[in-house]
């Protein structure tokens, strides 16, 4: 299941609940007479949505009293708005209060509209592969909607929330997301006192867009619009649009104050939540949100933050080394005392591949405890001219020790195979310090890896952490350099007593959850071994996968993008001799129009502005009608090229060349690898669009090759040894195709009498099942009766019966047990699969099926990469690792090399997890660029 991101447009609903208490007369006082209704009214959405929705990943975005570069632009920007409400000035500060005290990142940027945070975040969080809803009732949000992006909009007070996508966007505007900031352009917007086009309003606004597609081509054909008067009010508010739409556009390229990974959601501060209902008078909140926190009892809770301990109260030992000599008798201790090092590193950017070194962290000791002591190195960096114009001497280029003197001495330490490293998050520190040429060795304890082994759905950020496994609450990072943003100061600006505070403290706190997590996995030793024997060791497989990173041909690129703006033409033209008529294709209300009124095509389902052109009814109608088809494949290349094909080129890296994926150990529930920035994982593969774009990533190097390895059906072969199946099994050991022979019994016919169409049918099922899929599931994806669903499904079980069997015994397991295993004993917990809730639950139900399936086959080829790493080091070989996707690795080959790599890694990928006697087989294919080798 992808992840979801919640954003939350705070002053929308603060507006929409303090009119809503306004409406009903009844305005709300704490016992001490301060106005609440605002607080009370906001603090019920919140509520309503945590509930509703269980968001993992959120954060709330505020607005500032500071002008932004709307006001620059334009001086009378939202100047004659209402002055602000003077009862709710003092209600912001109490809804901010009740934000944090939920777990809810707040985040606020002087100088930004929400709106340009939250388009940024959308932006960054669609790249990380997650899904992202906009909580907000502003309409100016249907721009940033897309397949990915949807908006929640509050109905009444607050209580429920409406979906809005795609097609919601063509309802209420007659036009397709991206278009929205042109209607807006034309029609202006009186609240914010954006002027458009004097005497144009939404009706008209939305015909000219859906007619000429944009602002550009509406003023470039402005002498074809047969009203004269609408002319001239188009030419005298051509400037005015122009100026609207840049004032009207959400920005998404935002210095933010936050990761997309830092809006994970905490658990409620309990002490400080009740503390401002009893503060309020807020005596329902209290009640309903105890009710909340009894049921969820019997999971693991963080401590309230009102017994957490923190730096100031509990016992600490931290020193700045300020000089080399101290530095050197420091490493002397390490040399002699240290059974294990602990590492963390503070930088100018949370980029690994870009940013430098403001000082280095450690702690080290014993294995099995701590002592509470650690040392901060600051460092200044001759290559890093990040401070030229910020940079105050007096605090890093004076005491800061030479960065190259500093890794000199601690290198020895650092790859000294006898002193495990510990850390939080090693990937990151390390891959840095590979760039300045350290091998960090051996990955000895990760405390995220750690959590994320033991409890894959937790929170695995070191607060989080640190609050639920040591009752401890760290210095928050803010304190020292503020929002992220403008106006955010860089580490190095932080006074080096300050730096080194909170630096110490946490290699302090990183040493002291690797102790505790380590006891932990010890209770239960598949997952210890989980632990040491693949996710720790990965990390160094992962780091040095990141470091080589991928080339890819930007001159293809854009020649593949001129190719298809051409082809994009190309449909245009036969759209419009198949419909006998020239419009607007991007106008879902025109195309609408033309095809089911001028055409006569069957129409699907209406919506409240016209016809739904939607790709569901559109790929009903493309078998019978070409127009339908030559749409789809319009909107697909556009797609294409906007979301890889000019995307991509941006992402190299100047320095290298290359582009460097982050690959995440801790983002599915499964095991499997994700990556993002960007997500190479999502290209598409069997199109042959996405191969064209799999053509542009090729060899650096000249006469170097692509080599792809993929594990052939490697979860329905999985299947048959888990379940046991003798049928899957014995088709697997005699080499046949495994869809066919499915289609055969489905069917009732000879192997050799299967068609294309049984086939697919069948394939749909294979993968189905293990992925829980039943009758009405079938029946959609199939496009038949759930009756037919209901035979096909009942002859795959009498032709596979063990998997029936081993579909039963797994959810008895999870609803005992309330986890369910790989073969090698990696866990995911089930809290819902006894739910109540019949739809909640069955999603549980479902996903419980396959994780068995999903999470070995990630097991296999994490110990295969493990493997195929160690190898191509103990031979010395020059080709590498360059991409892990799902069952799928690549490689990048010295010519010379490719015969021994080929041998290598097939031999480590089949012999990485065996199946029994279920053969392992893996498909390699070598060629110029991935493409040719998939």
């Amino acid at each position: 299941m992808e992840p979801a991101l919640y954003l939350l447009d705070a002053m929308s609903l603060v507006f929409r609940a303090y009119y809503a208490m306004m409406r009903s007369g009844r305005p709300l006082q704490s016992p001490n007479g301060e106005p609440t209704g605002a607080v009370f009214g906001y603090t019920a959405m919140l509520t309503a949505l945590l509930e509703r929705y269980s968001p993992e990943y959120i954060a709330c975005v505020f607005d500032t009293r500071e002008p932004t570069h709307r006001h620059e632009a334009f001086a009378d920007y939202k100047a004659h708005r209402q002055p602000f409400p003077e009862e709710l000035v003092p209600q912001l500060e109490r809804i901010k209060q009740i934000t944090d005290a939920l777990g809810i990142p707040r985040v606020e940027l002087p100088g930004f509209e929400a709106d340009d945070i939250i388009g940024t975040l959308a932006e960054q969080a669609v790249r990380q592969g997650f899904t992202v809803w906009c909580v907000t009732s502003d309409k100016d949000f249907y721009q940033l909607v897309s397949d990915r992006i949807f908006l929640l909009k509050p109905n009444g007070g607050g209580a429920d929330y409406q979906v809005h996508g795609v097609e919601q966007c063509r309802e209420r505007f007659g036009v397709e997301p991206h278009q929205v900031v042109d209607v807006l352009a034309l029609m202006g917007d009186a609240s914010d006192n954006i002027p458009g086009v004097r005497g144009i309003g939404e009706k008209t606004a939305v015909k000219l867009i859906s007619e000429f597609g944009s602002l550009e081509q509406l003023y470039a054909k402005l002498e074809s619009i047969p009203s004269a008067q609408l002319r001239k009010k188009l030419s005298e508010g051509r400037e005015h649009a122009f100026l609207s739409r840049s004032l009207a556009t959400i920005h998404r390229d935002v210095d933010l104050p936050i990761t997309v990974e830092e809006c994970k959601r905490r658990s409620p501060d309990v002490a400080r939540l009740f503390a401002l209902f009893d503060e309020l008078g807020f005596r329902s909140h209290a009640l309903h949100w105890k009710r909340i926190l009894k049921l969820e009892e019997s999971q693991p809770q963080t401590e309230s933050h009102a017994t957490l301990a923190t730096i100031e109260d509990t016992p600490h030992h931290y020193t700045t080394v300020e000089t080399l000599d101290a530095l050197q008798a420091l490493c002397q201790r390490i040399q002699q005392e240290a059974e294990v090092l602990v590492i963390d590193l503070e930088t100018t950017s949370l980029d690994p591949m870009t940013c430098f070194l403001v000082g280095i962290a450690i702690a080290f000791g014993r294995e099995g405890s701590n002592t509470g002591s650690a040392w901060y190195i600051p460092v200044t960096d001759a290559d890093c001219t990040e401070e030229n114009t910020l940079f105050d001497a007096r605090l890093h280029s004076e005491c800061g020790l030479p960065v190259g003197h500093v890794l000199s001495l601690l290198k020895p330490l650092l790859e000294a195979p006898r002193i495990p490293k510990w850390g939080q998050n090693l990937k990151f520190d390390t891959l840095i310090l590979q760039r300045y040429g350290i091998d960090v060795r051996p990955i000895g304890f990760d405390a995220m890896l750690a959590s994320y082994v033991l409890d894959p759905d937790a929170q695995h950020g070191m607060d989080a952490l640190a609050e639920r496994w040591l009752g401890y609450k760290p210095i928050a990072i803010a304190e020292l350099i503020g929002a992220r943003g403008k106006s955010q100061r860089s580490m190095r600006q932080v006074p080096i007593p300050t730096a080194s505070r909170y630096a110490c403290e946490d290699a302090d706190v990183a040493y002291r959850l690797c102790v505790r997590l380590a006891e932990e996995l010890k209770r239960t030793p598949s997952l210890e071994r989980i632990a040491r024997q693949i996710e720790f060791p990965l990390v160094r497989v992962l780091r040095q996968m990141e470091f080589n990173g991928v080339a890819i041909d930007t001159k293809q690129l854009h020649t593949l993008s001129v190719q298809l703006a051409e082809q994009i033409e190309s449909l245009r033209q036969q759209i419009f001799k198949e419909a006998g008529i020239e419009f607007n294709i991007d106008s879902p209300k025109q195309l609408g129009e033309v095809l089911f009124e001028k055409m006569q095509l069957p129409p699907g389902k209406r919506t409240k502005s016209g016809y739904s052109t939607d790709a569901a009814v559109l790929s009903e109608l493309a078998p019978h009608y070409r127009i339908a088809q030559l749409v789809l494949d319009y909107r697909q290349l556009q797609k294409l090229r906007s979301t890889y094909v000019e995307a991509l080129p941006r992402m190299v890296n100047p320095r290298t060349g290359r582009i460097h994926t982050t690959f995440s150990q801790t983002m599915t529930s499964t095991g499997r690898l994700s990556s993002s920035d960007p997500n190479l994982q999502n290209i598409p593969i069997r199109t042959e669009l996405g191969r064209a774009i799999r053509r542009a990533f090729i060899a650096q190097e000249s006469g170097w090759k692509i080599l792809s390895a993929d594990y052939s059906q490697i979860e329905l072969r999985i299947m048959a040894h888990i379940s046991g199946d003798e049928g899957l099994r014995q088709a697997f050991r005699q080499g046949k195709d495994i869809h066919a022979a499915t289609a055969a019994a489905l069917f009732g016919v000879d192997e050799s009498s299967v068609d294309a169409m049984m086939r697919r049918t069948a394939k749909t099922v294979n993968f189905g099942i293990m992925y829980g899929l039943g009758e009405f599931g079938l029946a959609q994806r199939l496009g038949i009766p759930r009756s037919e669903a209901r035979r096909i499904i009942e002859s795959y079980f009498d032709r596979y019966p063990a998997i029936a069997d081993y579909i039963k015994r797994t959810l008895e397991f999870a609803r005992t047990h309330g986890y369910v295993e790989t073969l090698l004993g990696r866990r995911r917990y089930f809290r819902d699969i006894t739910s109540r809730n019949a739809t909640v639950r069955a999603a549980a139900e479902r996903a419980a099926i396959n994780m068995p399936i999903q999470g070995t086959a990630a097991d296999m080829i994490k110990r295969a990469m493990l493997a195929i790493a160690a190898r191509l080091e103990e031979h010395s070989l020059r080709s590498m690792m360059i991409l892990q996707v799902h069952d799928e690795l690549v490689f990048e080959v010295v010519p010379e090399e490719v015969t021994q790599v080929e041998l290598l890694v097939r031999t480590e990928m089949e012999r990485a997890l065996p199946l029994g006697d279920v053969p392992i087989v893996v498909n390699i294919t070598v060629g110029d660029s991935w493409d040719e080798a998939a």
